[in-house]
């Protein structure tokens, strides 16, 4: 049920930053939603990997080295690689904005040659 909540966050805070700078909405949703779910994957193979690699690959078939607190600890890291992504998606927007304004004023009363 908590995932829900965090798609349509994602979807609405993505959607709203694509409409703010003139974008395709379900472009960045989709942005918004593969980073999530790219780093909550990501977060936990490391785990996996870091297990394997200290007690043995036998050692992934115990279920002592899971618990609930990995799921909550994968989503937390994929919900901050996804603010992340959005910081970085607001600031390229900021910029974009600032240079078309910044070529609009400047080019004021400059006459284009052929």
């Amino acid at each position: 049920m908590i995932g829900f909540i965090f798609i349509y966050w994602i979807w609405k805070a993505f959607s709203n930053l694509a409409i703010t700078y003139d974008k395709n909405k379900w472009k960045y949703f989709f942005i918004g939603l593969g980073s999530y779910y790219g780093i909550t994957f990501l977060a936990a193979t490391l785990y996996v990997i870091i297990i394997a690699v200290i007690n043995g690959i036998d050692a992934l078939d115990d279920q002592s080295y899971y618990n609930s607190g990995l799921d909550f600890a994968c989503a937390v890291l994929g919900g901050l690689g996804c603010y992340g992504i959005y910081k970085f998606l607001e600031n390229k927007g900021l910029e974009e904005k600032e240079l078309l304004r910044k070529e609009g004023i400047d080019s004021i009363g400059l006459a284009e040659e052929n």
